[in-house]
């Protein structure tokens, strides 16, 4: 059963996120403390899945609480909240490998998905390291329907690759697979199907939660929607790794976006991976992540 923290200094806000989290449909257990101190001390005694921070509290703050997170040996998935006055240091925390962001405008409709995205993502097993570990370079190559019950699957190989080849740290595989879960399910919902920004909600909600993902079933069937797929060349490397998303919709203008004003699932993207960047159509988008050199390499295992 996942355990889940929550840290806020607000007493309110402690409240609502505690309430949004037990109604969701699985079984979390969900202990709430008001200071990064009071967590520090939590997780000391109990073993926990994912945190929860309000990314500035009174006394230490969420960036602080997440660092200690961070020199922890076991290191724990971390998503930050922030107000709108604190979405710079909510940017700050994902560079500093927070996993996942919730404004708290949109708590009640995004918070209970995003920790399922991450819970599901964190559980990524190794089954293969030792072989893996051996190779030197890898490349695949997908055409995907549009179908994002092979989102996960996909995102699930690419972690393992990672982890195997001794390319990313706990924290970076799942920033990563974060990264890579919105770079597919915009390239699908929003390039190939073209659905509005509240049916992608809903997908979104029901992706995670095991339901039928409506809004895609009725829409992938039309012409022209029905014949476009997502293209996915992923290749990995010592130096790190290489995953370029392409759909066959319209694009869009991508100097046209203001990430000022909301943006969330490509605010993600920009700030989870060390570069992103996309065509000048909009319909292609390059991923890059390079080693993180906290996690040893196949020389290194062999020579500790």
């Amino acid at each position: 059963m996942p355990m889940i923290l929550v840290a806020d200094d607000s007493e309110v806000d402690r409240l609502v996120i505690t309430e949004m989290l037990k109604k969701e449909p699985l079984d979390w257990l969900v202990e709430v403390v008001s200071s990064a101190e009071e967590a520090m001390t939590m997780m000391r005694e109990m073993a926990f899945d994912v945190v929860i921070t309000d990314v500035l509290m009174t006394g230490m703050s969420g960036l602080d609480l997440l660092n200690h997170v961070h020199r922890q040996p076991c290191r724990i998935p971390v998503i930050v909240i922030s107000g709108q006055d604190d979405q710079s240091a909510a940017v700050e925390a994902l560079r500093n490998g927070a996993a996942s962001y919730v404004p708290k405008s949109e708590l009640a409709a995004r918070l209970g998905e995003t920790v399922k995205q991450v819970l599901d993502l964190a559980r990524s097993k190794q089954d293969y390291d030792s072989l893996i570990g051996c190779a030197d370079e890898m490349r695949f190559q997908f055409t995907l329907d549009n179908d994002a019950n092979l989102i996960q699957p996909l995102i699930g190989l690419v972690q393992q690759m990672a982890g195997g080849m001794g390319l990313l740290s706990d924290e970076a595989r799942t920033q990563l697979g974060v990264a890579l879960d919105e770079a597919v399910i915009n390239a699908m919902c929003h390039g190939n199907l073209e659905l509005s920004g509240e049916d992608l909600s809903e997908v979104r909600a029901r992706l995670h939660s095991g339901q039928a993902i409506e809004p895609m079933a009725s829409r992938k069937t039309v012409s022209p929607f029905c014949d476009r797929r997502v293209h996915i060349a992923i290749g990995l490397s010592r130096e790190g790794i290489k995953i370029i998303v392409r759909d066959d919709g319209k694009g869009f203008k991508p100097d046209a976006v203001d990430y000022s004003r909301g943006q969330r699932g490509l605010t993600l993207i920009q700030n989870l991976v060390d570069k992103a960047a996309f065509n000048a159509t909009g319909n292609e988008i390059t991923l890059v992540k390079r080693r993180d050199l906290k996690s040893p390499g196949v020389a290194e295992r062999q020579t500790a």
